[in-house]
């Protein structure tokens, strides 16, 4: 099946294969509640427009489900057409906080260039790129949006019962791949729309490569517990196929938190008696009636770095051997070894023969060493992306083979980033408040160039004043500020984005009036210089 549309009791509508989420639209008296709208405008206009046309519904959306903040689950709201103007917009309570988190506000720009490796978004869609989304058909994020949430489901395992168009639904936080999961509940129809809790055809992402705190397993099996409580007898998601039958949504639920209990349980033994995190990726492997269940492949979550993010996650990353709580750099070490070994030609001619014997993991590993002496050489480069392609080919798990391709693009220099996942989208920098846009400054701060500095610039938007203290590498924020600034700025919170993120002169603006100064105007370009840009195109392997 390419795309089309799943239809379950002529009210359940799963808009499947027209992007990597699918959405669900259920039918309701007087409205359209819609579930997960996608990540993308674009591609949520096509399959409601697709949707429109094959059910002939006209009647205006009154409701839309958020399931939690990652963008393939809200981006492309603003693609569906005919929202009523009271719509109600669930979410967890914690939801914008993650969004803003891991956007602007944090780890936004990390996450966002290492999503270009992890879905593969940087590389062409054929046979030796991208093939799939792994929990969809494909992932490209070209035009992401937000309407803000309206009405939350509150608390850590929270629920809230609400009944819109004259459809009743129980709503369940389930914490899981996401912090602020949410689930829902159609008692009428015994329908149990699970979100991500279960991610599709693919054994659980435990973690995610890409980079993210710790999924807790212990909070992730027992959801799926409660889950099984409801005795559905049919199971929607937002990724993979609906399972129909009381007695498969029993074995695809009891699968799932089977496999999830099995890795970290026998994980924690294995470390118990001594294993470190690269035993755990070798030595930790499903009983054989849940490696071939087919809700269990691996083709997006994997147990091989799920089992070694258990480590990390309980124990940190120090592995018990003194020798690597201060090691010697990577890149100094590769120049001892490619010393000891007697040069860069007797590494790579090593390297040639580990990959004439179909060695590609070893050939890459020596060829890391002569890449690291020399980051300009092309020849080793070329040689290690050959490698990288080799072990993605034979990859079925897409995370791992979109990295091993992107990072092969990336070391030969043909790597494209023109396609680049953009997290700065207008609608999520909206969202934002001037305090909270004022605050993430400080993850930008030159530590070095501020090390003598103390002195306070604050903002003012209208009656609100917010301000950035910088002591010695530190820039303190302080919200609803009424304390003594070296120089005040007052301004619209439009101009401050236009500012920090180089689309507005200062200087120009405050000429035009458009920007009042007073205090101390000599402090305002020393405290603009003294942070800096996040880089567009930060290297992960040629280093």
């Amino acid at each position: 099946m390419d795309r089309g549309i799943f239809v379950i009791k002529n009210k359940y509508y799963k808009l499947y294969g027209y992007g990597l989420t699918s959405a669900t639209i259920i039918d309701g008296d007087d409205g359209l509640i819609v579930l997960d709208p996608m990540e993308t405008a674009n591609r949520m206009r096509i399959a409601m427009a697709e949707f429109r046309k094959a059910t002939g519904n006209k009647k205006p959306i009154t409701g839309i489900l958020y399931s939690h903040w990652h963008m393939d689950h809200f981006g492309g709201v603003r693609g569906l057409d005919n929202i009523a103007d009271d719509v109600i917009i669930i979410a967890h309570d914690t939801f914008m906080r993650n969004v803003r988190d891991n956007t602007m506000g944090g780890m936004g720009p990390a996450i966002g260039f290492r999503v270009d490796y992890s879905l593969g978004s940087l590389l062409e869609a054929n046979s030796k790129g991208r093939v799939n989304g792994g929990l969809g058909p494909d992932f490209l994020m070209t035009e992401l949006t937000m309407i803000e949430p309206n009405t939350l489901v509150e608390d850590h395992w929270g629920t809230l019962d609400l009944t819109i168009s004259g459809v009743g639904m129980h709503f369940a936080h389930i914490p899981s791949e996401a912090p602020d999961e949410v689930i829902v509940y159609f008692e009428d129809d015994k329908v149990l729309w699970g979100a991500e809790v279960v991610q599709g055809e693919s054994y659980p992402n435990l973690h995610t490569i890409r980079g993210t705190r710790f999924r807790d397993p212990q909070d992730w099996y027992p959801g799926l517990d409660v889950m099984r409580k409801y005795n559905a007898d049919i199971l929607m998601l937002s990724h993979g196929r609906p399972v129909i039958g009381a007695e498969h949504v029993e074995d695809t639920l009891t699968a799932y938190r089977d496999a999830i209990q099995f890795t970290y349980d026998q994980s924690v033994k294995a470390i118990n008696n001594g294993a470190t995190a690269e035993d755990l990726i070798r030595d930790i492997k499903l009983p054989k009636h849940l490696v071939t269940h087919p809700w269990l492949g691996n083709f997006y979550g994997g147990i091989r770095h799920s089992a070694k993010q258990v480590f990390t996650g309980e124990l940190g990353w120090f592995d018990g051997d003194p020798t690597t709580l201060n090691p010697i750099h990577s890149s100094e070490s590769s120049k001892r070894y490619v010393d000891m070994m007697g040069g860069r030609v007797k590494v790579m001619k090593a390297a040639r023969k580990a990959a004439d014997s179909g060695d590609y993991q070893w050939a890459a590993e020596l060829a890391t060493h002569a890449v690291r002496v020399d980051l300009n050489d092309m020849g080793p480069r070329k040689f290690k992306a050959e490698m990288l392609r080799e072990l993605g080919y034979t990859e079925s798990n897409i995370n791992w083979r979109n990295w091993y391709l992107t990072s092969a693009a990336e070391l030969d220099g043909t790597i494209d980033r023109s396609l680049k996942v953009d997290l700065s989208a207008p609608d999520i920098l909206d969202t934002y408040t001037e305090g909270q846009l004022v605050a993430a400054m400080r993850f930008n701060l030159n530590a070095e160039k501020t090390a003598d500095e103390h002195y306070t610039v604050a903002f003012k938007f209208g009656d609100k004043v917010h301000a950035i203290e910088i002591r010695r590498s530190i820039a303190e924020f302080h919200d609803k500020f009424s304390g003594k600034a070296a120089v005040t700025i007052d301004l619209t919170k439009d101009l401050f984005l236009g500012v920090i993120m180089g689309k507005v002169d200062f200087a120009d603006a405050t000429e035009k009036g458009l920007i009042k100064v007073s205090g101390d105007a000599s402090v305002v370009p020393k405290f603009f210089a003294s942070f800096d840009k996040p880089t567009n195109a930060p290297v992960l392997t040629v280093r």
